[in-house]
């Protein structure tokens, strides 16, 4: 076996039916402006019959003269549990980096390293699979960030209603609530990138021209992007909000009636389901202000959240979300994700893949706990990446390009 170039459509063809597929290992990855200047290989490792057992998107540049960098976007299409194969891969792909006058390679493999549940225990252990790629030469050069070690993601072959049997309390009361008040959901096109950017410019470090490409890129039947708005209408918001507090108003004027006829006695359970009471018609009543001064400014349909997908063979991946913080009771994001996972799970996808999370995601004082709690509330696992990897191709040339890049960083001290 060695490594060959494929065309884009063997690329195409075999990247749509890997159990390693993802949005990096694409074609339309590899079109992004962001690697206009890059060199692309599509390469794969055939038999003499042309057969391919693994498969990889290369993506090389210059770092200087004698220095070229090749990187393997979330890793490659192989199967990693196959010790040989992986070795096999490993040698042809030096020797043909090697021709390219490729210097090192750096890769961040999606491999599942560790699976673990919403109680963080781990359910499914692959350190071995690391082990072997030490053994092979790659060497650990860490995470590039604190989001890049973990995402949580449901996969799924049951009904719908058996996900969302998985939700956690919070995440279902949220979703009914959000439906009780009227929202309404939106599919949008790549000219409403300016209003979905407004929304979520604060969670990103990306410019609005990058979601802008994104879409524009990802738009085939393969890989899309697509954006969903949430929608409230300020009469009928009005209407149902208005009838929600009523409805809570009523049952916290019971509630005090009974504690009046008792001359105030209450018992535990009686004083919890006044004080959830009151809290809920606070939340409600504020709510309800909202809906009032809404209807006096705005007559059309206003946006309250927003969330981007790209659709990736059978699997969806929730780019980002976000909503109009004037509207953040309404808690719109929830039900946009509810409504994508069963308008997705209908066509025939599996995995809802709801992004990353914070390396510190389990420490309560963590300021991105939040983010995980939000997440895990749709009953996903939480799923482990190994760390980025670098292979060396060309021994002389990389130790040469270590001992310089040390001595400038010596000199700016």
């Amino acid at each position: 076996m060695q490594i060959i170039s494929l065309t884009e459509t063997q690329f195409r063809n075999y990247s749509n039916i890997h159990n390693q597929r993802n949005i990096a290992q694409t074609i339309e990855y590899s079109k992004l402006p962001l690697y206009d200047k890059y060199k692309k290989l599509y390469l794969g490792l055939a038999d003499s019959n042309n057969y391919i057992f693994a498969a990889t998107l290369i993506l090389i540049k210059n770092i200087s003269p004698t220095v070229k960098e090749a990187y393997a976007p979330n890793g490659f299409l192989i199967n990693y549990s196959d010790s040989n194969l992986l070795k096999k891969f490993t040698e042809e792909l030096k020797k043909y980096l090697k021709k390219e006058k490729v210097t090192y390679l750096i890769t961040n493999p999606m491999f599942k390293y560790r699976i673990l549940n919403k109680n963080n225990k781990i359910i499914q252990n692959n350190t071995s699979i690391l082990e072997n790629l030490y053994k092979l030469k790659y060497k650990n050069i860490g995470y590039q960030n604190e989001f890049e070690k973990y995402d949580i993601i449901i996969e799924s072959n049951n009904f719908l209603n058996s996900i969302y049997h998985n939700f956690n309390r919070n995440t279902k009361r949220n979703i009914k609530e959000s439906l009780n008040i009227g929202i309404n959901l939106s599919k949008c096109s790549i000219n409403d990138i300016s209003e979905f950017y407004k929304i979520i410019k604060k969670k990103t470090d990306k410019t609005e021209s990058f979601y802008y490409n994104l879409m524009n890129t990802y738009n085939t039947k393969d890989n899309k992007m697509e954006i969903f708005f949430a929608k409230l209408n300020p009469e009928e918001f009005l209407i149902k909000i208005k009838k929600i507090y009523e409805s809570e108003l009523h049952k916290n004027e019971s509630i005090y009636e009974i504690i009046r006829k008792r001359n105030g006695k209450m018992t535990e359970k009686m004083l919890n389901k006044k004080i959830k009471s009151d809290k809920t018609l606070e939340k409600y009543k504020e709510i309800l202000n909202l809906a009032i001064n809404l209807t006096l400014q705005k007559k059309e349909s206003i946006t309250v959240g927003t969330a981007a997908i790209i659709k990736n063979n059978r699997e969806i991946y929730f780019l980002i979300d976000g909503y109009n913080e004037q509207y953040r009771n309404i808690h719109s994001t929830y039900l946009l994700k509810w409504a994508i996972i069963k308008k997705y799970s209908n066509h025939g996808y599996k995995i809802f893949n709801l992004g990353e999370i914070n390396q510190n995601y389990f420490n309560t004082t963590n300021k991105y706990h939040g983010q995980y709690m939000y997440k895990i509330g749709f009953g996903g696992n939480i799923i482990e990446y190994p760390p980025n990897l670098l292979l060396v191709i060309n021994k002389p040339i990389y130790n040469l390009h270590i001992k310089i890049k040390k001595l400038k960083q010596k000199f700016n001290k």
